[in-house]
């Protein structure tokens, strides 16, 4: 855990700092630009990553799966990448025929709200392209223990390539059918920056299909991909319907609200996605080993640590929020997003809390049921999404979402528990729900300053100084003791030096 614990800190800097910038974007956007604009360009990046989902045929899993087995190969013989690209391909055919096939249908759903999500649907196409290749490379990456690489480029160089284009359509450089064209190839830079950086270091293992490996393998892995393959569809299936949903029964604009708030939310996810990106391979190698006690300590870890991370980065977005509505004189639209952005928050802590059990189980023997749990996943979420948003509009979208994912992250834990003997809950989880909660009371209560801007730098200090001394002091993560002992440590080396 030692090397996930600290990797994941110096990847979660990288990916705070591209939420920076990516929250400056979408301000930006929701002052710049028309609701319908903004919303058109969340809506293109759910449908290319529903679209991706389909064409990647599971690829990124099955690389972080048989990795082990191929990484002894010299690289003239290691051919995982080149499956990896060929089934893409094959992937990304099936996938834009399809697309041309359903135009008459898309049209006829979205002409009427959403008639900007016709004309530029086919931003879409470059978007998978090198969303596809991304994924392959990123994972690839973590295998070659490059976490820190990747999500650098996926988190500060993405959203930096954003910034300039979006300032650009600011300052009048480019009008917004050119800035469209532009934002297609958004996912180009940061594919290409990983491909050619493996490519110069001699890192790009390419081998001629196919190996021994791969004829050992085959029948198993091809096995493995097609479950997988339905499992990731299922998934983006069920995390896309919303903001799709919204745009057909609502209009684009709510789809910006829904972004709004989503993207508040989304910043709760960062210390999860670190920690996916290093632990997936250190939880593969461990399953290839049969390191139960590695994966029992992995899986525990990681849930009281999201829990901590995700309740504390919630409770300071929550005590803020009116006052940042009211600091940044956002269009009165995007305050109907406030009691969204409650429901979305609350999902979160759950799904993170219970730690990385998507990962434990992927990597398992048991891989199938990832399938099964998203299928159940999926029965849930449409029906509900389609009800709720239909209803209740984008208020609905996060009712159905915390109803399905409770639900989906309870089956999970019950198929860990029976199966592996695996539970990641302590005393500590108990504790940590008891001080978020109690802390969040006594500081929004208490600390009331009538200047927005003030009282947020007040009550984020006072929350964040004193939860932060409880949770050391109460010892409710191993890791984190450790890591703030470390930096005391180094603070005091530092200090002592002459």
């Amino acid at each position: 855990m030692g090397v996930v614990r600290t990797k994941s800190l110096v990847s979660s800097i990288y990916t705070y700092f591209g939420f920076i910038l990516g929250a400056i974007n979408i301000y930006l956007m929701t002052k710049y630009f028309a609701p319908a604009e903004n919303g058109l360009t969340r809506t293109l990046f759910e449908i290319s990553t529903l679209m991706t989902s389909v064409a990647c045929l599971g690829i990124p899993t099955l690389v972080a799966r048989y990795y082990p087995y191929y990484k002894g190969l010299p690289q003239k013989k290691m051919d995982l990448l080149t499956l990896a690209f060929a089934l893409g391909g094959i992937g990304l055919a099936v996938v834009f025929a399809g697309s041309y096939f359903l135009e008459p249908l898309i049209i006829r759903k979205f002409s009427g709200k959403s008639p900007l999500l016709v004309e530029y649907f086919y931003i879409s196409y470059p978007l998978v392209f090198f969303f596809l290749g991304f994924q392959i490379m990123e994972v690839y990456a973590w295998n070659q223990h490059k976490t820190i690489l990747s999500n650098f480029m996926k988190e500060v160089v993405f959203r930096v390539f954003h910034t300039v284009i979006v300032l650009a359509f600011i300052f009048g450089l480019i009008r917004f059918h050119t800035f469209m064209n532009i934002f297609g190839f958004t996912y180009a830079v940061t594919f290409f920056g990983l491909f050619f950086y493996f490519w110069y270091k001699k890192q790009l293992p390419l081998g001629k299909l196919p190996s021994q490996v791969t004829k050992d393998l085959g029948k198993q892995m091809l096995r493995f991909t097609a479950f997988i393959f339905a499992s990731n569809v299922i998934t983006i299936i069920s995390l896309t319907i919303d903001s799709i949903l919204i745009s057909s029964f609502k209009g684009l604009e709510f789809a910006a609200v829904f972004t709004l708030a989503t993207y508040i939310c989304t910043v709760i996810d960062v210390p999860q996605r670190s920690m996916i990106s290093i632990g997936v391979p250190i939880i593969a190698q461990s399953w290839k080993d049969n390191d139960m006690a590695n994966i029992a300590n992995i899986y525990t870890k990681s849930s009281i640590n999201l829990l901590i991370f995700s309740s504390f980065i919630f409770s300071i977005i929550w005590l803020n929020l009116d006052d940042a509505f009211e600091f940044l004189q956002l269009p009165a639209i995007y305050h109907e997003g406030k009691p969204l952005v409650l429901i979305l928050g609350i999902t979160k802590i759950i799904e993170l809390g219970t730690g990385l059990n998507s990962q434990v189980i992927s990597t398992s023997p048991r891989w199938r049921f990832e399938l099964q749990s998203h299928l159940i996943l999926l029965a849930l979420t449409l029906p509900l999404n389609y009800y709720f948003v239909k209803t209740y509009g984008i208020m609905g979208a996060g009712v159905a979402q915390l109803i399905s994912l409770t639900i989906y992250n309870g089956i999970r834990y019950l198929f860990l528990l029976k199966n592996y003997h695996m539970q990641p809950f302590t005393r500590q989880t108990l504790y940590s729900v008891i001080l978020t909660l109690s802390l969040y009371f006594i500081v929004s209560r208490l600390i009331n300053i009538s200047v927005p801007l003030l009282n947020m730098i007040v009550r984020t200090i006072v929350f964040a100084v004193i939860y932060g001394f409880a949770v050391i002091r109460l010892n409710l993560s191993e890791d984190i003791t450790i890591l703030y002992k470390k930096g005391i440590s180094f603070i005091g080396n530092r200090i002592g030096r002459p």
